[in-house]
C-alpha cells in the first residue's frame, strides 16, 4: 500500500440510550470513562478510555433499544484485564444481579468480563490469554 493511500483508522460503536446522561454518568462513574464532550440538548455523547471510544445517541425509538437490549454488543480490547476488573470490582458489585460476568477464559484464547450498560448493552472486556 502507498503511503497516499486511504485507510481507516479506527471503528467507534455508536450506542442507542434512553438518557444519555444517564448512561455517560455508568459508564464514567462505574467504567471509569471520561466525557469528552455531550451535545447542549444532551442528545449525543463521547466518552474515551484510553484510546477506545463510544459514542451514547439519545433514542425514543423502543425498537433500536430492544435491540440494544437482546443485540447489541462492544468489545473493548484491554492490556491488564484482571487489574481493570480488580478497580472497577466495588463499583460493578453493586449492580443488580445478571449485568456482571467476573473474568473467566474463553476456548477461543481469550479472557474476559462482561457488563451490561443501563440500557443492556453489552460490553466484553477482552484480553489475549498468553
Amino acid at each position: 500500500m502507498s503511503a497516499s493511500s486511504p485507510i481507516i483508522e479506527d471503528a467507534v460503536a455508536i450506542v442507542p440510550v434512553r438518557d444519555v446522561e444517564t448512561s455517560a454518568a455508568f459508564y464514567t462513574g462505574t467504567l471509569g470513562f471520561k466525557l469528552r464532550s455531550i451535545t447542549d440538548d444532551k442528545a449525543f455523547a463521547i466518552l474515551l478510555h484510553g484510546d477506545a471510544a463510544l459514542h451514547l445517541l439519545r433514542s425514543n425509538d423502543e425498537a433500536s433499544l430492544q435491540a440494544t437490549a437482546n443485540h447489541i454488543s462492544v468489545y473493548l480490547w484491554v492490556k491488564g484485564l484482571d487489574a481493570l476488573y480488580a478497580q472497577f470490582q466495588p463499583k460493578l458489585d453493586k449492580l443488580d444481579e445478571g449485568r456482571v460476568r467476573a473474568p473467566f477464559d474463553q476456548p477461543y484464547g481469550m479472557r474476559e468480563f462482561h457488563v451490561k450498560d443501563p440500557d443492556g448493552c453489552l460490553l466484553f472486556f477482552g484480553e489475549e490469554k498468553v
